[in-house]
């Protein structure tokens, strides 16, 4: 039996920044297109925060509010609000973002009209200290892009169709799962390359979604360095071993999709100075390879040759 619903559900992980989320708020209830819910799920928040997410739904029904039992982090959170919403599609918001006002009826447009898109994505603008446009100069391409292409573009080359605010998807693709909540870094990235799976991307060329630049974020609080290309050389072994999920790669696109992470492995240790970004270079090299050693080494001697050269050249 069909459950009644709205048409957009926008999930809303909240976690702190009183001030911040109430813009986010104030972004999704001043859409153009109204038929949704804003489900909003509170990873052990601070009381002011919590305070001012209840007086916003008293004042609007469509609000709906749940706090989590104990934290579960980003994709955990979300994975709550998901669950708790009851839309067709589903419409992250990061709770220090913001939507443009055409944002909602943009992407249900393209949904509606597109029942073979999976996942739509728009360009954005960044604010609060850079005014970085994101578009056509960061997406493969624009309008309708086929899904199976996609997928190899995102293991290939990162997650250019954006972060969670970036973007909707369809509920009944959910069949795929939901967001992995260990993968830090790389959940988003990870989903998308999911859902592409079961459907086409569409980028829409206008900007839909604001994305706050803070001090506080977390990719300024936590360095991602190794750390994401750890977790993206994980996606790729997973890739590889679930081609059912995550696609077909022939012999050739495995080995150079690995070439370019181990490359970008080896340039991270080499662009930092002394020991201990070679030592965790080295580490995470040789424990993701296994059996394929000597791809890596092979780069570690390709780029010692070329310390040498230079250092002799001076």
């Amino acid at each position: 039996m069909k459950v009644s619903g709205p048409k957009v559900s926008v999930c809303m992980p909240s976690f702190n920044r009183k001030e911040y989320t109430i813009k986010a708020i104030e972004s999704v209830l001043t859409q153009s297109f109204q038929d949704f819910e804003l489900v909003i799920t509170d990873d052990r928040s601070d009381k002011d925060t919590v305070d001012a997410i209840k007086q916003y739904m008293v004042k609007d029904s469509r609000i709906r509010f749940f706090v989590n039992d104990r934290q579960l982090g980003v994709y955990g959170n979300l994975n709550m609000s998901i669950m708790h919403s009851r839309g067709e599609y589903i419409k992250p918001i990061c709770n220090d973002d913001m939507l443009a006002p055409r944002c909602l009826e943009v992407f249900t447009e393209v949904m509606d009209k597109n029942p073979n898109v999976s996942l739509v994505t728009s360009f954005t603008k960044a604010f609060d200290g850079s005014e970085l446009i994101r578009d056509e100069k960061y997406f493969e391409g624009i309008r309708l892009l086929d899904g199976k292409w996609c997928q190899k573009s995102l293991l290939f080359d990162g997650n250019w169709v954006g972060a969670l605010t970036y973007a909707m998807f369809r509920r009944r693709d959910l069949y795929v799962g939901l967001f992995t909540r260990w993968k830090y870094w790389v959940g988003d990235h990870e989903m998308w390359i999911k859902l592409l799976g079961t459907g086409d991307l569409y980028v829409v060329p206008e900007i839909l979604s604001f994305i706050r630049v803070h001090d506080n974020r977390e990719s300024a609080v936590h360095g991602v360095e190794f750390r994401l290309i750890t977790e993206r050389l994980m996606l790729m072994n997973l890739a590889f071993d679930f081609p059912h999920i995550y696609g077909e790669y022939s012999r050739e696109e495995k080995r150079a999709i690995r070439y370019h992470l181990l490359k970008r492995l080896v340039r991270e240790g080499y662009s930092k100075g002394g020991l201990q970004s070679k030592f965790k270079m080295l580490k995470i090299g040789f424990s993701d390879l296994n059996k394929r050693k000597i791809v890596f080494l092979l780069l570690l001697v390709k780029n010692f040759y070329r310390l040498f050269r230079e250092s002799t050249a001076a």
